[in-house]
């Protein structure tokens, strides 16, 4: 499989250019969602290096990283079948930058810490974590773009 042998030498299709299912997948799932293909090829680099069986210490699962509680809320109910996973994923992202009125950096924050703390801190959370997320997001996302 030629994604298998992407991700075992730590390199994202997308950064290669590759056509193929799995990028068929993203970029379905990310028009349907009204999302612009490169952002959520973005999203996944960083959330999973394009590994649909990554599973993180904190639960987070699939190529979108969506945790157990997200995925039972958008209906995912295969959160390692690529498609499964793109389809809510991608709604739910698309959630978040509507509630944050298009701001792509409080979306970005609120799909990695939580819309909660978004509303809490009034901004992108002080977590290291979150401000580094989002900045990768961001770059990725922008190399993607040229």
């Amino acid at each position: 499989m030629r994604h298998g042998v992407l991700i075992l030498f730590g390199l994202a299709a997308s950064a290669l250019g590759l056509e193929g299912p799995l990028n068929q997948n993203v970029a379905d799932a990310a028009r349907r969602a009204l999302l612009d293909p490169k952002l959520v090829q973005a999203v996944i680099e960083v959330e999973s290096n394009y590994n649909t069986r990554a599973l993180s210490n904190k639960g987070a699962m699939g190529l979108m990283q969506v945790m157990p509680a997200t995925a039972g809320e958008l209906g995912i109910h295969q959160p390692f079948h690529a498609l499964d996973n793109l389809q809510g994923a991608c709604q739910y992202l698309r959630r978040l930058i509507n509630r944050y009125s298009g701001d792509l950096k409080l979306a970005l924050a609120a799909y990695n810490a939580g819309p909660h703390n978004v509303d809490r801190y009034k901004g992108v959370p002080p977590f290291k974590e979150t401000r580094n997320y989002v900045k990768r997001v961001l770059r990725i996302y922008d190399r993607l773009k040229g």
